[in-house]
């Protein structure tokens, strides 16, 4: 009885300790950030990076992305603007998280470059910008 229930234990205990960290293991998302100034009419865009983000999803293009790590992504780059000249204040920074591929986020920054160079912005590409994970 005491060689089956040991037997059992360890089988459990390997279990969990071979299955675990792969359920707990991070995703490779996609990122990219915009940041623009109405006052300037000029918007700036990252090239895409990656950061990791949990694997659950929102749909068939998104990865969950927490509020710590848009504000980590945010903050890095409104320091990267400070570094560039340019006052933070006149800019709205938003970063666009955990896209599930290369070519889905470089669909929706193609997107965004059309939409701000139809409503006249100057979009510039912000490429030396490097996102610290």
């Amino acid at each position: 009885m005491k060689k089956t229930c040991l037997k059992l234990l360890v089988t459990l205990v390997l279990a969990i300790v071979f299955s675990a960290p792969s359920c707990w293991a991070k995703e490779k998302g996609y990122c990219y950030i915009v940041s623009y100034s109405m006052n300037g009419k000029i918007a700036y865009i990252t090239p895409v990076f990656v950061a990791k983000v949990s694997g659950a999803t929102y749909s068939e293009e998104e990865f969950v992305a927490d509020v710590e790590l848009i504000r980590k992504i945010e903050e890095q780059f409104q320091n990267y603007l400070a570094g560039q000249g340019m006052d933070n204040a006149d800019f709205v920074t938003s970063a666009r998280v955990a896209y599930r591929s290369q070519a889905i986020a470089d669909k929706r920054i193609a997107d965004e470059k059309k939409i701000f160079t139809g409503r006249g912005y100057t979009v510039k590409d912000a490429n030396r910008f490097k996102f610290k994970n």
